[in-house]
């Protein structure tokens, strides 16, 4: 069995239990108060984006950039609860101990009553609105910058603006991850603010002689390239793949995730994909013991996949 030497790579629930113990009180967190911002843009147009940062592989932060969307002007938890109230989600769909399914009222209304001392923060992530609350797509414009999204040619249409919302309290938290499939990531923080902390997809956390975790060894190595971030709401963050990314939410927050396929990683993207196609439809039960916190998640985000795409996931053709 293939054995992952770097533990940020790792999914089992001990190495992203002590990644993010070392975030939140340890040697990460020490480095990142001393850690670069990630550089900051006002009015960066298309062709300087595509030439200073896309082509060289360097996150950025464009300021303001989304600042009159709809959905940066107008948007609250109330003003969604009216719009979607009825639609189903999964709050916390990231946990498989927390887990649950609601509606979108339902949700805002646990939102206002989760409050005082020893409270965990509620969290909807990942949420495909599109599927069940297409409507708010017309507050979401697409951006200009992204065009470049090979998924368009790949999939189809509806699959390129396939976005998901993340809305969540204050306190929430996605732990250390490299998104899937060799996507870009932008992000647009919509309402509130989140802080994110980000390392070099070269970033590497090997263990010490006794096998603990050598968190020196990261901080201390130029590949790590730890920088981190506030966005405020109109922001638009530039990730490019493989880039390790953690978020926490410094305010009750909405933020749009927005995925772009940069043609040069169009072969490794499709061997990803299958790769877990082909786990889920031959070693799900395996899969489910090894993964259990992303098992559901990954399941979800493939049905919608699928969805999008005019797929019956029952029939198989001869």
């Amino acid at each position: 069995m293939y054995y992952e030497a770097n533990v940020l790579k790792r999914r089992d629930v001990a190495s992203l239990g002590a990644v993010e113990a070392a975030f939140r009180e340890g040697p990460l967190a020490a480095a990142l108060r001393a850690a670069p911002s990630i550089e900051r843009r006002c009015g960066l147009g298309a062709d300087a984006f595509e030439r200073e940062y896309r082509r060289g592989l360097r996150p950025v932060v464009m300021q303001g950039a989304a600042a009159d969307w709809p959905a940066v002007r107008e948007w609250s938890f109330e003003r969604l609860a009216e719009r979607c109230g009825d639609t189903r989600v999964v709050v916390d769909s990231y946990s498989s101990q927390r887990a649950r399914e609601t509606t979108f009222a339902e949700f805002v209304s646990l939102l206002n009553g989760n409050t005082g001392t020893g409270t965990v923060p509620l969290y909807l992530q990942e949420w495909y609105y599109q599927e069940h609350c297409a409507q708010l797509a017309a507050d979401l414009p697409e951006l200009d910058i992204a065009q470049y999204d090979f998924r368009r040619e790949l999939y189809g249409e509806a699959v390129s603006t396939n976005h998901q919302l993340w809305i969540g309290q204050k306190g929430g938290i996605t732990r250390l991850h490299q998104d899937s499939y060799m996507v870009d990531v932008m992000h647009v923080q919509l309402v509130g603010a989140k802080r994110w902390s980000v390392l070099g997809p070269r970033a590497n956390l090997p263990r010490t002689g006794d096998g603990r975790a050598n968190f020196g060894r990261l901080v201390d190595h130029p590949d790590t390239e730890l920088m981190q971030c506030v966005l405020e709401p109109g922001d638009v963050l530039y990730l490019p793949a493989q880039w390790f990314h953690r978020i926490e939410l410094l305010e009750d927050s909405m933020g749009l995730g927005r995925k772009c396929l940069d043609p040069i990683h169009l072969q490794l993207h499709v061997r990803q994909r299958m790769a877990e196609l082909l786990a889920i439809a031959l070693n799900a039960e395996e899969v489910k013991k090894t993964h259990p916190e992303l098992f559901n998640v990954v399941m979800a985000r493939n049905r919608t996949w699928a969805g999008r795409m005019n797929i019956d996931l029952s029939k198989l053709r001869p």
